[in-house]
């Protein structure tokens, strides 16, 4: 068992000060090896935060992830399958409730931003629409921690579990010894994921829908927004969604705030957008706008 928990600990390797609980929350403690352990042995699932800040300003990763968060297997195969084109390992998870993950790892520790670039030019290349894309935060501190993905294999070491498991190209389970032995000695080269994230080309960002702007300079609506909005608004802007809460429902109650505070509907949008930018929710999505534009009508209606 314990030759299998630290396979497994080098693979999923993130911050340790803190880590996810299973039940969606974060817990501001040190993750220890009995939390591992705890996982894998069906008493308490984890999840581990990717982006991690080092003392000399970069934010690393070992690991990347892609939630495919629909019941559609053939899509998760063809982002493996055009990753493997590049000459990237990864592998399939059926996730907890449904959809698909794809884990890719590297050889050594990776920045975030090619570790979020590489995925994102698969899915480029595979004409997919990315939704969840981990790391999904490049800015990451030792007091702000981004987002945590659950990690697979719950209990593995027990018995092979039939969700949060990778599975094979005819979605057959695979044992956790067999998955740890596969990735450790498929890890990718840091060089290569570099060289390929530098392939990534930034979408257009598509035409708002609502033309709300009061100013013909987004900044001076930013800053004429951030001198306006309450106290409150200010907090919620900079710190993000509270522990248990969404970031969705989180981007709606600022919009409200920034009508309270009476600042402009153009003023209030691009607060809202800088806040998306900060945590990462509709931020290089394609209807980044739409989404936003539809916050903002719905907290001016």
């Amino acid at each position: 068992m314990r030759d299998e928990l630290m396979k497994y600990q080098r693979l999923f390797r993130g911050r340790g000060d803190v880590w996810g609980h299973d039940e969606g929350r974060c817990v501001k403690e040190k993750l220890t090896d009995q939390h591992w352990e705890d996982h894998l042995t069906g008493r308490c699932g984890i999840g581990v935060y990717p982006a991690v800040p080092t003392p000399d300003g970069r934010v690393l990763c070992a690991w990347g992830c892609t939630d495919i968060d629909v019941e559609d297997f053939g899509a998760a195969l063809l982002l493996r399958d055009t990753l493997l084109a590049a000459n990237i390992t990864s592998f399939i998870e059926k996730s907890r409730s449904k959809g698909y993950h794809v884990w890719l790892f590297t050889a050594t520790p990776v920045t975030a931003m090619i570790m979020r670039y590489v995925q994102l030019v698969a899915h480029q290349v595979a004409d997919m629409r990315p939704i969840e894309v981990n790391p999904k935060q490049l800015d990451v501190s030792p007091s702000k921690y981004g987002n945590y993905v659950r990690l697979p294999y719950m209990g593995g070491l027990v018995g092979v579990p039939e969700r949060r498991v990778i599975v094979d190209d005819d979605q057959r389970p695979v044992p956790l010894g067999n998955f740890l032995d596969d990735a450790l000695g498929s890890l990718n080269d840091p060089n290569h994921l570099a060289a390929i994230a530098d392939m990534y080309v930034p979408p257009e960002p598509s035409r708002p829908v609502l033309h709300l702007s009061d100013s013909d300079d987004p900044s001076v609506d930013l800053a004429n927004g951030m001198r306006a909005i309450s106290p409150l608004g200010h907090i919620i802007w900079r710190d993000g969604p509270l522990e248990g809460r969404d970031r969705s429902t989180t981007l709606a109650r600022l919009g409200h705030i920034c009508n309270e505070s009476g600042m402009s509907p153009s003023e209030a949008r691009t607060v809202v957008a800088s806040a998306d930018r900060r945590w990462g929710k509709f931020h290089d999505r394609p209807d980044c706008d739409e989404q936003i534009n539809k916050i903002i009508e719905k907290a001016y209606r």
